[in-house]
């Protein structure tokens, strides 16, 4: 009884064996489909273009730069005014290192009541406008960008929910791989801001060793 038993089980384990290694194999080419590099921009974020302050066309995928990090900035938004120091630190740090690229970005909607009542290329050129005052006033030192569509601070749906908002993106392609919702850090004491574990982690996350 034993023998046989002994037997079965012997004439059972290379069947058993095949079924465990396909599984296995099954399982691997799974895993390594969605964990490929996407060949792909993701989310929209290929479409991503804006206007600097000076008038510049600036296409986000046409970037020169391996990173690029956008800091969504939106008026009267105590955090965004908070966190403008730390930006100012990193605008200044990341210069040093010419492979990451920071840009503060608008969405050019909410500076107004009612958006909709004006064209796109009102509303571009009234922001620019206001965000350069802005700019004066909070003394903000990273280059701006006005957003054209498709991009737009949606607090329902779409990529920025709200405002501040940091995105790190790699390039080539233009794939998003972190978010910073709300302020990097409202750390104002210059002394303190390069000693800040959320900017240090920030660095970290954006390349810069």
């Amino acid at each position: 009884m034993d023998s046989q038993a002994n037997s079965d089980s012997r004439l059972s384990f290379p069947f058993s064996k095949g079924i465990f290694f396909r599984l296995i194999l099954l399982i691997i080419a799974s895993l390594l489909t969605v964990c490929a590099p996407s060949e792909q921009s993701n989310l929209g974020v290929k479409d991503f273009e804006g206007i600097s302050l000076e008038g510049e066309n600036i296409r986000i995928s046409d970037i020169a730069a391996d990173r690029i990090a956008l800091n969504v900035y939106g008026p009267n938004c105590l955090p965004c005014i908070k966190e403008i120091p730390v930006l100012n630190y990193l605008n200044a740090e990341l210069k040093k290192t010419p492979h990451i690229k920071l840009y503060m970005i608008v969405d050019p909607d909410i500076f107004f009541d009612n958006p909709e009542a004006l064209s796109t290329e009102q509303k571009m050129k009234e922001a620019a406008v206001l965000m350069k005052e802005e700019v004066k006033k909070f003394g903000i030192q990273l280059p701006v960008l006005i957003m054209k569509p498709p991009f737009k601070v949606d607090r329902t749906e779409g990529l920025v929910t709200g405002t501040p908002e940091t995105l790190l993106f790699k390039t080539k392609p233009l794939i998003l791989y972190y978010n910073f919702i709300g302020p990097i850090s409202e750390e104002s004491d210059p002394n303190k801001i390069p000693k800040n574990m959320k900017v240090i982690f920030f660095k970290k996350m954006a390349g810069q060793s």
